[in-house]
C-alpha cells in the first residue's frame, strides 16, 4: 500500500489533473490538489506532500512568476521534490520556465509509463526512509527503556539487585503471569528476569494475551486491538507478528510452548506446563 505517500497536484489543466488523479487513485496514492494562487500554495505546503507535480503553464505575469517563486521556496525549504508537467509546444513561449530547478520534468502530453517509473522510484526511496525512521524509534525506545530500568534499580531502598531488571510487582502498572513480567509503563516483558527485547506491536499483542490467560483472543479481535485505525490489517499481518513474537519467547517457534494457536478461533496464552527459556 503506498497510503502514506502524499503528492500534491498543483494544476489548472483539467485534462491531465483528471488523468494524475485517477492515476493516483489507482495506485492508493494520496493526492491533494490545489490552484495555482498564493493561498491554495500555502495550504498545500500545510499538508506537507512527498512530492509535487506541477502541471500549470508558464509564469507569464507578476502574480504568477511569485506563486513560482513560492513554490520554488516551499520544494528548497521543506526538501520536497518538484515534477514538472511541461508543454514542449509552448516551451519557446516567454514567460518563467521552472524546468532549470525542478527534481524533474516531463513533456506534456503527459506519458503515464514515465509518471509511474518516476512515482515508483520516489515511492521506494520514501519507504526506505520510513523503514529507516521507525528502526530508529525503535531503538531509542527501547535504549529509554533500559534507562528507565536502570534508574529504577539505582532508587534508594530499592532492595532488588543491581543486575536484576524485573518491575517492581506493588506497581500498578506492573503485573505478573509467571514466569512473565509484564511493566507497562516502559512497554517491557522479562521472562524470569530476563529482558525481552519487543518491539511496539509485540509487547502489544504479549499484553493483551496476558491479560486473561484463560481466554481464547479471536483472530480478528486481536488484529483490531492492534491496527484500531486500520481496516485493511489482515491475517497475514497478525501472522507476521506473532512470528516475531514467537521467535522471542519460544524455545522451537514451530512447536510452541506459550502462545498457542487454536485452531478455528485464536490464540491464547499457556501458563499449563512452564519450561525454562534457553
Amino acid at each position: 500500500m503506498n497510503t502514506d505517500f502524499r503528492i500534491g497536484l498543483i494544476s489548472d489543466d483539467p485534462y491531465h489533473s483528471g488523468l494524475l488523479k485517477g492515476y493516483c487513485q489507482a495506485h492508493r496514492y494520496k493526492i491533494f490538489e490545489t490552484a495555482a494562487d498564493t493561498e491554495s500554495i500555502n495550504t498545500m505546503i500545510q499538508m506537507q506532500p512527498n512530492i509535487i507535480i506541477l502541471a500549470i503553464g508558464l509564469a507569464q505575469d507578476r502574480a504568477q512568476k511569485n506563486n513560482f517563486d513560492l513554490i520554488r521556496q516551499m520544494s528548497i525549504n521543506h526538501k520536497i521534490p518538484v515534477c514538472y508537467l511541461r508543454d514542449v509546444n509552448n516551451a519557446a513561449n516567454s514567460g518563467e520556465d521552472p524546468a532549470c530547478w525542478v527534481d524533474t520534468t516531463l513533456a506534456a502530453p503527459l506519458d503515464i509509463n514515465q509518471l509511474k517509473d518516476y512515482l515508483h522510484n520516489k515511492f521506494k526511496h520514501h519507504h526506505l526512509f520510513i523503514q529507516e525512521k521507525r528502526n530508529h524509534e525503535r531503538r531509542t525506545a527501547n535504549d529509554r527503556r533500559l534507562l528507565m530500568l536502570d534508574q529504577q534499580n539505582k532508587v534508594p531502598g530499592n532492595n532488588h539487585p543491581a543486575n536484576n531488571n524485573m518491575p517492581n510487582n506493588d506497581d500498578t502498572d506492573c503485573f505478573t503471569v509467571e514466569p512473565f513480567q509484564i511493566d507497562q509503563r516502559s512497554k517491557s516483558v522479562f521472562f524470569n528476569g530476563k529482558l525481552l527485547n519487543l518491539t511496539r506491536k509485540e509487547f502489544e499483542l504479549f499484553e493483551l494475551l496476558a491479560k486473561d490467560i484463560d481466554r481464547v483472543f479471536m483472530t480478528d479481535e486481536i488484529i483490531n486491538h492492534l491496527w484500531p485505525d486500520n481496516n485493511r490489517a489482515t491475517k497475514s499481518d497478525l501472522y507476521q507478528y506473532m512470528h516475531l513474537l514467537r521467535k522471542k519467547i519460544e524455545n522451537d517457534p514451530n512447536n510452541p510452548q506459550w502462545i498457542l494457536t487454536v485452531k478455528g478461533f485464536g490464540y491464547k496464552l499457556n501458563m499449563a506446563e512452564p519450561v525454562k527459556m534457553n
